[in-house]
């Protein structure tokens, strides 16, 4: 070294300074849309969606690499479960698909993009309000590809025959119209048909869903974070007139349960909501866009369509409730370069829409929903998805445990409903 001539010092330095600079570059870029990483070992992705769809739809994109974009498809009961321990052992995987009810459970695992990376103004243009589960101050959690939205199933020759022609846009024509005209009810109480299954919780296969899509459309949303970052109840919110929100919501359902309420029209007699609607004796089904396909087999005879949930006569900005799907990336990937093309690609305007599809949900993008569709079924689930809306659940069973006991304690009579909202509401605050 005391050899060198300074012009060969200076050069030396110089081309250290570039591999320096290299070396920064090279672990920090990600390239744009033109310049994705390759990805290296392979990309490994968890979720409870079906495989054999999520499988067939990869296969179909004709992607560089895609063969080595491998999806494994976990229990509902254990997933998060299998995450913990898989991050603990090292052997965690590079993406999840996280619903919005499991946001709040696995975000203190999740790498996070700042606003300064990605805008918040560019990510609320890009995808429908409902999305914005995924956002909180720090940043976004994930990217989102689909929503599957509460929707009404009706039985088109129930409803013939019985002189209506179009299933209820409103909770008050369901009231006054539908029930009355479907519903039949024996001297000793036993329902032989019923319009529809509310009141109940344990015989209702998307009860926690059903009373979300109330308590939102009463005002309140849930739960959510506050400017510092804390998450607050908002359940119990109180407006200066008439019943709290959370109560009239708790109060309109319940009273389907109640033999002495005059909309009675489902007890604890039935196995469950979606068989009855299936076996012909209920009117109407309240599911998922996505059980569709599930309804179609179990009864292929059954003559019956999907609509819009109901909304208030006097409601001026519309709500429904949804379950929005997103891929996240976990701290602890083995291939993050790789899980962040993966998932640029996977939540992308061209492919998105196809995972969507094949799993019977609608496109969160608004450019895409802009576009429409001249599917009839598609065009529902479109149309609520521009309304639809998730909470920031702190539990997803604990938040069910917490709504069965609140529906419960007032059917049961054990509680008057503001009771029962207050009890919930202290649980929630325990989950959280």
């Amino acid at each position: 070294m005391n050899n060198l001539r300074p012009f060969q010092i200076i050069l030396l330095g110089v081309f250290g300074l570039f591999g320096i600079i290299g070396l920064i570059f090279f672990g920090f870029y990600r390239g744009g849309s033109d310049a994705l990483p390759a990805y290296a070992e392979g990309v490994t992705i968890w979720g409870v969606l079906d495989e054999r769809v999520m499988r067939s739809t990869l296969s179909e994109l004709e992607i560089e690499n895609f063969e080595r974009v491998e999806y494994i498809q976990k229990s509902v009961a254990s997933f998060n479960l299998e995450l913990l321990n898989a991050i603990a052992e090292g052997y965690a995987p590079d993406l999840i698909v996280l619903p919005s009810s499991e946001i709040v459970t696995h975000r203190a695992k999740l790498f996070s993009f700042p606003y300064e990376s990605f805008p918040e103004r560019a990510y609320r243009e890009t995808y429908v309000d409902g999305a914005d589960t995924y956002l909180f101050v720090d940043g976004v959690y994930a990217l989102p590809f689909a929503v599957d939205p509460l929707v009404l199933y009706w039985n088109k020759d129930m409803f013939a025959s019985n002189g209506l022609a179009e299933p209820p846009r409103t909770w008050e024509a369901l009231i006054s119209n539908v029930v009355p005209a479907l519903t039949r009810v024996g001297s000793d109480n036993n329902i032989s048909r019923s319009a529809i299954a509310f009141g109940e919780y344990a015989n209702v296969l998307n009860a926690k869903s059903i009373l979300s899509l109330l308590f939102l459309q009463s005002g309140t949303t849930i739960a959510e974070e506050n400017i510092q970052g804390a998450y607050e109840i908002t359940l119990g919110a109180r407006e200066q007139e008439g019943l709290p929100p959370a109560e009239a919501a708790l109060s309109f359902y319940t009273q389907f349960a109640l033999p002495s309420s005059a909309s009675y029209s489902w007890n604890r007699t039935f196995a469950s909501d979606r068989s009855a609607f299936t076996g012909g004796i209920l009117g109407m089904y309240f599911g998922h866009g996505s059980e569709y396909g599930v309804i179609e087999r179990a009864n292929p005879n059954l003559n019956f369509d999907i609509a819009r949930v109901p909304q208030g006569t006097t409601a001026t900005a519309y709500r429904g409730f949804g379950t929005f799907y997103a891929f996240a990336i976990p701290r602890a990937a083995s291939n993050p370069d790789g899980a962040y093309a993966a998932m640029q690609i996977l939540s992308g305007a061209q492919v998105a829409p196809q995972l969507a599809r094949a799993f019977g949900m609608s496109p969160v993008h608004r450019a895409v929903i802009a576009a429409g569709t001249t599917d009839a079924r598609a065009q529902v689930l479109y149309q609520e998805s521009l309304i639809a809306r998730a909470w920031l659940d702190p539990n997803s069973i604990g938040s069910a445990t917490a709504f069965r006991a609140m529906v419960e304690d007032v059917t049961s009579g054990r509680s008057r409903v503001g009771n029962a909202v207050e009890d919930a509401i202290a649980r929630l605050q325990l989950l959280f």
